[in-house]
């Protein structure tokens, strides 16, 4: 009996350590998770973030080097930084734009190397040259810098020794700067003009400029500086962006050189400035939505648009021309044709010759 009572009290002190230790163990195994491995998966996210920054900022500045004109490049370049934007991994980590052109997370800089001297200068965020390119004398480049906010994948703000540490318990701001040669260095002027002998002219366009409380100047922007996070939010992908300008006493189409695909959608958005007149006659300025309330013309170029509107055609001459005006967003074309995209101050016919004024327009194509 005293064996069998001696057995039985070792069992019990046995049971008792191991509870004992089991109780000690799942505390060590809370502190663990908690002070290594969700910093660890926060750290992760980190790190994964960075990568796709990188990897946006390279393709970036790739497409932006390629474009015709700068403010092409200003285009592709936040065309391609919304388009990163809307990828799942990109919205799994969280990836916020801090600043940039139109709030897309990058800025445009054109670097000048001087071909003697080695010496390097860089221009004011999201602005053109205002001096002549010299390609003789000076290497040109583009450069975009991009910054974005990373929050902890797992918020331990309420660990106090953690609570404090970027990327642990606050965001992380990550910032790249990526350069590449421009293909096109005469369109980084200022007043760099491409004209087509009557098919209209492609313009560098001053650019979105911010003031010191955020918003836009005062007549130095687009109708709708937000126009591609409107895109980002339909969840459809940009194919294509242009800038050009429309003369108001240009009896052709003016070719946009995009194309538009069945089912595509167009976006137009146009300077908040631009104005145009009829004729000398008929002196009132007018924006591209046209002479509202004028009767309809059955002369006109488009009978059924009011005169001095701003109207798109896909296909000319064989395509049906519709209206633009101002601003159309997510817009249809009317039937199923494919091809060009032209457009046109709507007027009588033969008499373009006394108009004035232009429109400067942006199209962005979506599918």
């Amino acid at each position: 009996m005293s064996m069998l009572s001696s057995t039985n009290r070792q069992r019990r002190v046995r049971s008792r350590h191991g509870a004992s230790e089991i109780s000690q163990f799942i505390p060590a195994v809370y502190i663990a998770i908690l002070v290594v491995l969700m910093p660890l998966i926060n750290l992760g996210n980190v790190f994964v973030a960075a990568a796709i920054q990188y990897l946006s900022t390279n393709d970036v500045v790739s497409k932006a080097a390629t474009q015709p004109d700068y403010n092409s490049s200003l285009n592709a370049m936040v065309a391609e930084a919304y388009y990163f934007q809307s990828l799942g991994l990109a919205k799994f980590v969280r990836l916020a734009p801090q600043g940039g052109y139109t709030g897309c997370g990058d800025d445009l800089f054109i670097l000048t190397t001087d071909i003697t001297s080695g010496t390097r200068k860089c221009s004011a965020a999201d602005m053109p040259l205002s001096s002549a390119v010299d390609t003789t004398k000076s290497i040109y480049e583009l450069s975009v810098t991009s910054n974005y906010s990373v929050p902890p994948l797992i918020d331990l703000s309420s660990v106090p020794f953690l609570r404090d540490v970027p990327g642990l318990g606050q965001p992380v701001n990550l910032s790249f700067t990526v350069s590449r040669p421009v293909e096109h260095p005469g369109g980084l002027q200022l007043a760099s003009a491409v004209t087509g002998g009557g098919q209209g002219t492609q313009v560098a366009v001053t650019p979105f400029i911010r003031n010191t409380t955020g918003n836009t100047a005062p007549g130095q922007t687009w109708r709708d500086p937000i126009i591609y996070p409107q895109i980002l939010a339909t969840g459809e992908t940009v194919v294509g962006t242009a800038v050009l300008l429309v003369e108001a006493n240009n009896p052709n189409w003016t070719p946009t050189s995009l194309t538009v695909a069945p089912g595509d959608k167009i976006w137009i958005d146009t300077q908040a400035v631009g104005l145009w007149e009829n004729s000398p006659g008929d002196p009132s300025l007018f924006d591209a939505n046209g002479q509202t309330g004028h009767p309809l013309r059955t002369d006109a170029v488009v009978p059924s648009i009011v005169v001095g509107a701003l109207v798109g055609e896909i296909g000319p001459p064989s395509g049906t021309p519709f209206f633009l005006g101002d601003q159309q967003f997510n817009y249809p074309p009317p039937g199923s044709s494919s091809g060009p995209l032209s457009m046109l101050f709507n007027d009588v016919v033969n008499t373009y010759g006394d108009n004035t004024g232009a429109q400067i327009v942006r199209i962005v194509v979506t599918r």
